[in-house]
């Protein structure tokens, strides 16, 4: 009926007026059964998925996560997820005797640990969210690394 109110998301154009928005709010071309926020028009299946920005774009369930590798000496060192929300994880080619540095963006050490057997897990789910530093180094050789990651809330 022409003088119905459009009921969004029943699948009817109530108000016989093909214009008006029902299954896709947001107009990108996806109806609500198809797009995980039909709210935003930039975020729809096969969008391009920014990484580490705590949205999923293209409507896969899951932001695209990076992670970063570093080169200290011989060993190579992964660092990840990014961003985290409850564990950061270390990983090496090699156990050497390692140490590392939680700290935040000013400098301030929260935590101090040992990364010494090939895979070392640092648990930040205390931490609040934001950015902070990880300093990995080698008091042997007085080599280290520095990365950054930022915590969210799960």
């Amino acid at each position: 009926n022409p003088v119905s109110l459009e009921e969004p998301y029943n699948g009817i154009d109530d108000d016989c007026d093909p214009t008006t928005l029902d299954d896709d709010l947001d107009q990108d071309g996806y109806a609500l059964a198809e797009d995980c926020d039909d709210e935003n028009p930039s975020i729809y299946p096969g969008a391009t998925e920014i990484p580490n920005n705590g949205i999923d774009e293209d409507c896969d369930g899951e932001d695209l996560i990076t992670n970063s590798t570093h080169q200290l000496g011989d060993l190579v060192i992964n660092i990840y997820p990014n961003p985290a929300t409850e564990f950061v994880l270390i990983s090496m080619n090699q156990s050497l005797p390692l140490q590392y540095k939680l700290m935040d963006i000013s400098g301030r050490i929260l935590q101090r640990g040992y990364a010494n057997n090939g895979l070392e897990q640092i648990n930040i789910e205390g931490l609040d969210q934001g950015l902070y530093l990880l300093k990995i180094y080698d008091n042997r050789s007085g080599k280290f690394i520095i990365d950054r990651f930022s915590k969210i809330s799960q």
